[in-house]
């Protein structure tokens, strides 16, 4: 009797998608499963629309959490209230993801303080190449089917640190752009890289196994309101001992232990009253307390 091993078994109960040990799996458009060998390759090379990327992130990550609901919305908010700032010269960039096309059809762009437009047949994949020629703030509104479709705004300017300029236009205008309505333009689907169940007897898998770690997500348990096979993902097992945030973390519990236990009665009775009027029924006064200390420390 053959024994299956760990791959084995994953790659007979579970649709894999991404790398797995060392190989590719990729479902093709016709529904056929391959796999390769998986070749990293180096980091991409940080430019200019990465810079943005990274500094709505940071800002976002102020106000909330990723597996937070409302931090969609808030991304949502900043990709599409925060301008481009670019230095003068040539810039590509991508249809789907900068001006939000969908559907495939003539795009009108008219910039600000012009009459006459110039018609685009995009695509969602179409890169479109913009020059700029001078400093100055530039708006651009994009037409379809003669109704404005969306509004981006490009801050041209000759200094070379991008990262400061972010910094200080996202500070000056971050609460303003939290206050404005969400823009309405559809999501690109994402495509998801972890394991699927495709049997009934085993819904989903989780724990250790030899080195690695399998672990299901809640929020993607359910799919347009009906409950799906969970996915599954892995890591490999790591050791922590080392590490900065586990001793900080470490340490810090000990002082907030400490803390706690000193209280009165009376004011551990205050924080058990705090910790009832969440929706979390689970949190209790010392968790409560826990990220007062933690929130008032940072």
């Amino acid at each position: 009797m053959k024994t299956l091993n760990v791959t084995d078994f994953l790659e007979k109960n579970f649709a894999i998608h991404g790398e797995f040990n060392g190989e590719v799996y990729r479902t093709k458009r016709n529904g056929v499963i391959e796999k390769y060998p998986y070749a990293p390759v180096s980091p991409y090379k940080r430019t200019t629309l990465t810079i943005r990327n990274e500094w709505i992130r940071k800002f976002a990550i102020t106000v909330s959490n990723p597996r937070n609901q409302d931090y969609k919305s808030i991304i949502r908010k900043l990709n599409y209230y925060t301008p481009y700032i670019l230095n003068e010269g040539k810039q590509k960039f991508l249809a789907e993801t900068v001006f939000y096309v969908r559907d495939r059809g003539e795009y009108e762009f008219l910039w600000q303080g012009n009459e006459m437009g110039t018609v685009y047949t995009l695509s969602k994949r179409t890169e479109l190449i913009l020059s700029f020629h001078s400093e100055g703030d530039k708006l651009l509104e994009v037409y379809y089917n003669e109704q404005i479709y969306c509004q981006r705004r490009f801050i041209i300017t000759n200094e070379e640190d991008l990262d400061a300029k972010y910094e200080d236009w996202l500070s000056a205008h971050f609460t303003e752009i939290l206050l404005m309505p969400e823009p309405e333009y559809e999501s690109l689907p994402t495509y998801r890289r972890g394991m699927q169940s495709q049997r009934n007897w085993i819904l989903a898998l989780e724990g250790k196994i030899y080195e690695e770690v399998h672990y299901t997500r809640n929020e993607l348990k359910y799919k347009d309101g009906y409950r799906q096979n969970p996915w599954v993902y892995h890591r490999k097992t790591y050791n922590h001992s080392t590490n900065p945030q586990t001793s900080y973390f470490c340490n810090i519990m000990k002082d907030i232990g400490a803390a706690w236990q000193a209280l009165s009665e009376e004011e551990k009775e205050y924080w058990n009253n705090e910790a009832n009027k969440l929706v979390r029924k689970r949190v209790i006064g010392f968790n409560v307390f826990t990220a007062f200390i933690v929130t008032r420390d940072l």
